[in-house]
């Protein structure tokens, strides 16, 4: 079965030109013609705009691009470029991404007109670095449904952009700026859709390669590894953002207007169960113990806004999970907490 529905690969785009351009000459090499490459432009300092100017002229497919005048900020950058999206369905892959196989946007298409055209997923990608690991966060190729349980089991699914995937015309429906400012926009609006009846499918396969090399083999270190405190003087003011990602996810269901509040619960104990013992492990791993113990202030449970809204048991709940999670997270070994953390995520998922 061969298929015709057209693919927008979306890229929010911000410097970097030179790791763009090698993601573009690899995307050319697809097998699928229906493609069309979409890029938003936040208001770049370096010369994206003569360099994606140039490669218009004689680029296999349709370039959409659009150059912000005044810097907008991640999120709104992220919505735009799909936003300008012409095709059925868009994938979205960060600046410093790109497709992994040249026939991955050709399946990805098939399985979309095998499985009846669902509404928002995400792939499995592999980081160019170490392209012997897929990294896993969809742990089967299936449509799930939708509703607040699959909403909440999956919502981690969307913590980076690279991979995933709306039906345009799904998008559109749900597309807010309400949780603009916030870099975890993506994350609001894949909740917050699944929760109200779009349907959410997840592909198994690696379909993006992501966080590609430069010319000369080097690898661009991400922002928020660059950024970690190096002492205890600059610990105080570093934060991590899973606060904001527990209560964006939060405020997607109320949003949602789920009456029974045992969402909250669920949220919290997923971030304390598997997201947030992760992050102090990370951070220790980097050699920057002062960004865990900056961490584990942070989330110190009481200090949430929503906490005082689940009951008395619920609390305890997750006070303890706090607790146990914190010191496991700060005496395990990174080696043996990795391989515990990959089954306990496979774990909470069911």
């Amino acid at each position: 079965m061969e298929s015709n529905l057209k693919i927008s690969i979306c890229i929010p785009q911000y410097n970097r030109i030179e790791l763009l351009l090698r993601s573009l000459k690899q995307i050319e090499q697809q097998d699928y013609d229906f493609i069309e490459v979409v890029i938003s432009d936040d208001c770049s300092s370096d010369n994206t705009t003569d360099e994606i100017s140039k490669l218009k002229e004689n680029y296999r497919y349709p370039i959409i691009y659009h150059k912000f005048q005044v810097n907008q900020g991640y999120d709104r950058n992220y919505r735009k470029c799909i936003e300008l999206g012409n095709g059925d369905y868009c994938l979205v892959i960060g600046n410093d991404d790109t497709i992994y196989h040249t026939d991955s946007i050709s399946k990805l298409a098939f399985f979309l007109e095998e499985n009846n055209l669902p509404d928002v997923g995400y792939c499995n990608f592999i980081e160019e670095k170490g392209q012997k690991n897929t990294v896993q966060r969809a742990l089967e190729t299936k449509v799930h449904g939708s509703g607040i349980d699959v909403a909440i089991r999956h919502a981690n699914g969307f913590s980076f952009v690279g991979g995933l995937i709306y039906k345009k015309s799904s998008f559109d429906k749900f597309n807010t700026d309400k949780h603009d400012g916030s870099i975890y926009s993506q994350m609001y609006l894949g909740l917050f859709m699944i929760a109200n009846g779009c349907s959410l499918f997840t592909i198994k396969e690696p379909l993006v390669l992501k966080d590609i090399l430069f010319e000369d083999g080097s690898f661009r270190w991400s922002a928020y590894r660059d950024g970690l405190p190096k002492n205890w003087k600059e610990y105080r003011n570093f934060k991590s953002g899973l606060l904001s990602v527990m209560n964006v996810l939060i405020c997607a269901c109320i949003d949602s207007q789920i009456e029974n509040l045992n969402f909250i619960y669920k949220i919290m104990k997923r971030m304390y169960t598997v997201t947030y013992p992760y992050w102090v492990v990370q951070y220790k791993h980097y050699g920057s113990f002062a960004a865990s113990w900056s961490l584990i202030k942070e989330l110190r449970p009481h200090k949430n806004k929503y906490f005082n809204r689940m009951n008395i048991i619920q609390k305890i709940k997750i006070s303890s999970h706090y607790l146990v999670f914190t010191i496991l997270a700060l005496l395990i070994p990174y080696k043996i907490f990795n391989h515990l953390q990959k089954r306990l995520h496979k774990l909470v998922r069911k």
